[in-house]
């Protein structure tokens, strides 16, 4: 894909036909789950003649894709038979996953919009995916770049990217130029290799019609605009979100006409508003002795806890177990998590700060204990905590050295106690200010709320485009 190219004609796709939207995600789990929800809001438009939409990606990844979309599926040729770049061990190499990954889908991507000339198409893809702008754009269609992050750890990357490298000299140090809000950052919050790369996602994105956020203007208005007018004012922004996954089509397959989860049994057991739920994310990412104290700092914090770690991981098997009413243990499966926030017994969640758990806890109104692991993640818990006041620090991380400690048991359950209600004040306006962020959620999504309105006003500018016939440049 990275070869020559050549040229063919694309016809005039029929106006009145609905806008078929490609959605490309990238090959992590933690990247594919939010486009997919996004092209399954693009099927169910469908039903209304607006969308339709098709995905592209691996066979294993079309096991969680909804069962609404379609999918069209594409080998990936990689050393090990490794098909999740968050599942790489240390050995291999990112450089190359991401070339795999390329050389897999974007022969698709042309090949699927070539096949479509009939019909008005546009491309959406991760905004990591930097060459799909460009297949885009050669084949003649406009491209969409979908953030996988919110716009708040987006438009800090941006601003500590404009700030210049002296910044990370600094202990402390704050996005600068005219950005929303204050906050206070270290150099240990910071991606290093996601900002070293960052020049080459800006280029591709400028190449880009429109930008999409997997979130909502009550959420991050402030923050989306900086990022659409820090580069001038020509930038489509959009907030779309939350585009949260459902259930993937192989648990769905597996759980139909299945009893409710035993985990969804065993909080209907306890107390409205009594228990804490930890997940560090589809990877978990601790290590066996962090593990450990993770656990006792759950049990000795003296509140029912659920522990959900959905990947196996060293020293932990598969397991499912529940400690006399007081906890419950769940390892090696996945979990619905969406439905676990939302359950009327939960009421603090102890977590990596991952975007989509950030945005499941808030559609929940759900207040969280932060412990960010990796990525932009400090970013989301500065947000969180900083800006928003619906979080708690488990740590402090001033140095990177800080980043690989083992935090304690102690302060484990001191976390959790302050979140669940120690300084009652505190919690109970954390819980008020993120309730009210769940309210705001919902209405965002619903028919005429601010996402769901900029997700037509997209759809309608990207179906205008197709107005004219063009010659195409196709690349083999």
């Amino acid at each position: 894909m990275r070869a020559k190219t050549a040229t063919a004609s694309r016809s005039r796709p029929n106006a009145a036909a609905p806008l078929h939207l490609v959605f490309v995600p990238f090959l992590a789990r933690s990247h594919f789950a939010p486009l997919a929800a996004a092209a399954a809001a693009a099927a169910t438009c469908g039903s209304n003649g607006t969308t339709s939409a098709v995905i592209i990606t691996t066979p294993h990844f079309a096991a969680l894709a909804p069962s609404s979309v379609l999918v069209r599926l594409v080998p990936l040729h990689f050393p090990g038979g490794h098909a999740d770049f968050s599942l790489l061990p240390d050995e291999a190499s990112a450089a190359a996953f991401f070339a795999a990954a390329e050389d897999a889908l974007a022969p698709a991507l042309v090949e699927t919009i070539l096949a479509n000339t009939y019909r008005p198409v546009a491309v959406v893809s991760d905004a990591v995916l930097h060459w799909a702008p460009r297949v885009a754009r050669r084949c003649g269609v406009p491209h969409v770049t979908f953030h996988t992050i919110g716009a708040f750890a987006a438009a800090s990357m941006v601003a500590i990217h404009l700030h210049g490298p002296e910044a990370l000299s600094d202990p402390a140090f704050g996005p600068g130029g005219g950005f929303p809000i204050p906050v206070k950052l270290r150099s240990a919050h910071v991606n290093e290799e996601a900002l070293a790369h960052l020049p080459l996602f800006r280029a591709a994105e400028a190449e880009s019609y429109a930008v999409a956020f997997n979130s909502f203007s009550a959420l991050e208005a402030d923050f989306a605009e900086y990022y659409r007018t820090v580069d001038g004012p020509s930038k489509k922004v959009f907030l779309v979100g939350p585009r949260r996954p459902g259930t993937p089509r192989s648990e769905a397959a597996a759980a139909a006409g299945a009893e409710r989860d035993p985990i969804l049994r065993w909080l209907d057991g306890q107390a409205a508003g009594s228990v804490v739920y930890a997940c560090f994310g589809s990877t978990c990412g601790l290590t066996v002795g962090q593990l450990s104290e993770l656990g006792a700092g759950l049990r000795a914090s003296g509140v029912p806890f659920l522990w959900v770690i959905p990947t196996p991981t060293e020293g932990i098997g598969m397991e499912e177990r529940a400690y006399s009413g007081h906890g419950m243990v769940v390892a090696g499966r996945w979990a619905p998590q969406a439905e676990i926030l939302a359950h009327r017994a939960v009421v603090g969640f102890v977590s990596h700060c991952g975007w989509n758990s950030v945005l499941d806890a808030v559609c929940a109104g759900v207040p969280l204990a932060t412990w960010p692991l990796r990525a932009e993640q400090f970013l989301n818990e500065a947000f969180l905590v900083d800006v928003l006041r619906v979080g708690v620090r488990v740590r402090e991380v001033a140095s990177r050295a800080d980043v690989e400690a083992v935090v304690p048991a102690d302060a484990v359950a001191t976390a959790v106690g302050r979140l669940m209600g120690n300084g009652e004040g505190e919690a109970a306006a954390r819980r008020a200010r993120v309730r009210e962020l769940g309210v705001a959620a919902r209405a965002a999504v619903a028919e005429g709320g601010s996402s769901s309105s900029d997700w037509a006003r997209l759809v309608g500018e990207l179906k205008a485009l197709h107005g004219h016939g063009s010659r195409v440049t196709v690349m083999h």
